[in-house]
């Protein structure tokens, strides 16, 4: 419940002068192609072919795809991410060009190029067993959640939407396991955190963002943690095998190699050891995640680009690992049954609650406390709802932030009060976009400091009140900018 819908297509998107041109060659139901905003000059003579085009029930747009020469050798990536505002957040991985591309929604562009890095630097802190509290056998559909942290430094760089950065980052991976032939197996954003603390990218940096972290598992529901931050003595370093990683907000392509890490995989295995956990060189310089990292693949021996194997069955196979410790990756949490919704303080942040073939129409979202917020439904009109969540700031200590949030029902022009199970006419309809935004004014008193936690909602009908779907919602406030 509430995961995002995946809808695979390909289309090729050819560099041309001014502008990227595509040409899509099976038909998708999502409109609009997050790449075209994607101009000549970052992509080269590169040809992309696309790989995934989906939608979150957020309303992200993700996309991401392969990078050729003339739609030979594959030697890079391109994941870009369009949120509802129509700017775009992207992560461009090809010779000569890798970095963060950002795009605002006016158009104009802001590329931070990745410095040059050598990813077969040490950078890994032996894991420790982890207690799990559902430790579940690989099953090959395991959702791992992940929980993003960034320091106040990193969202100054990033001065972006943190939501779109997080989605893109998860999809660099996705990526990879997907053109791994790891099927089943996938990254979800289960929430957003910021921090004052601008933990430096090494191992000391790790075990103090580990200690902070993990405690908070059972809040957000999530079962791996990720780190971004400005100091980077290193591009990442992360627990291996386990469940915390840490990286510099500069080095974009350092997230799908960590998360490797994580899943107990090492670097190139040159003296030729009898263990698979090893990326690749194919010798023609194609370097998966974990042997240098420069094409979108973790080590599997039956891919090949260039005509040559990505691995070996014997010494470099990442994609088996991958589906073996999927059930560990995906396991330290019980999964969230119900709705998520991501709020990071860059602008509004909405919840598409489909019904579609349900026959439920009179549905509306309340709150769990009446401190929080309307406890039951409502047949109200336009307006706003006043809720109330309570966050925590750097030093643990509790607040009160105000949010406010309206209920569009889909197919109506007016939005209602939240808990409202009004229609506007049309019986048929049903389905709702939860909207959550903050205004300044009713948080004048809260004091200036970064603040997060989370808030449980619930969704009702009000023609069953048998049925309901909770829904967590993360939320980080950074009172700073």
């Amino acid at each position: 419940m509430g995961r995002p819908s995946v809808i695979l297509t390909a289309v090729s998107i050819v560099a041309a002068a001014g502008c990227a041109q595509y040409v899509q060659s099976a038909e998708s139901s999502l409109s609009g192609v997050v790449v075209s905003a994607i101009d000549a000059q970052t992509l080269g003579d590169h040809v992309f072919t696309r790989v995934n085009l989906e939608q979150t029930t957020q309303g992200y747009l993700i996309e991401s795809g392969n990078l050729s020469i003339a739609g030979e050798k594959v030697d890079g990536s391109l994941v870009a991410v369009k949120g509802l505002d129509g700017a775009v957040t992207a992560i461009v991985d090809r010779p000569g060009k890798r970095g963060i591309l950002l795009i605002d929604k006016a158009g104009k562009q802001r590329f931070l190029p990745e410095p040059a890095y050598d990813y077969l630097k040490s950078d890994t802190v032996v894991g420790a067993a982890v207690p799990h509290t559902d430790v579940k056998t690989p099953s090959n559909n395991d959702v791992i959640d992940v929980v993003t942290q960034f320091s106040v430094k990193a969202v100054t760089v990033l001065l972006s939407d943190p939501v779109a950065f997080s989605l893109a980052q998860l999809e660099t991976a996705n990526l990879g396991l997907r053109n791994s032939e790891v099927e089943g197996v996938r990254l979800n954003l289960a929430g957003i955190r910021f921090s004052p603390n601008d933990y430096p990218v090494d191992g000391p940096g790790l075990n103090d963002l580990r200690d902070e972290v993990r405690p908070l598992r059972g809040l957000y529901h999530n079962d791996i943690f990720v780190g971004y931050s400005d100091n980077a003595p290193y591009a990442g370093m992360a627990y291996a095998p386990g469940d915390v990683s840490i990286n510099g907000i500069h080095y974009p392509l350092a997230f799908r190699h960590e998360v490797g890490h994580n899943a107990g995989g090492d670097h190139c295995n040159d003296a030729g050891k009898d263990n698979y956990k090893f990326g690749y060189d194919n010798g023609s310089g194609s370097n998966t995640f974990l042997c240098g990292n420069n094409v979108p693949y973790y080590s599997n021996t039956h891919v090949r680009v260039d005509g040559k194997p990505l691995g070996d069955a014997r010494t470099a196979d990442m994609a088996r690992l991958w589906r073996e410790q999927s059930g560990r990756m995906s396991g330290y949490q019980p999964a969230f049954d119900g709705y998520r919704l991501v709020y990071a303080d860059f602008q509004s942040a909405d919840l598409l609650i489909d019904t579609t073939g349900s026959g439920r129409t009179h549905i509306g979202v309340v709150a769990l406390s009446n401190d929080e917020g309307p406890t039951t439904l409502v047949d109200g009109g336009e307006g706003e709802t006043l809720l109330t969540a309570t966050l925590k700031d750097a030093e643990g200590r509790e607040h009160a932030v105000k949010f406010r949030a309206t209920r569009q029902v889909i197919g109506c022009t007016a939005s209602t009060f939240m808990n409202s199970y009004r229609l506007c006419g049309n019986d048929d309809a049903g389905s709702i976009t939860l909207k959550l935004h903050r205004i300044y004014k009713d948080n004048g008193s809260l004091p200036r400091g970064v603040y997060n936690g989370t808030l449980q909602l619930k969704v009702l009908d009000h023609d069953d009140p048998t049925w309901s779907r909770d829904i967590l919602v993360s939320l980080a406030v950074n009172k700073l900018l």
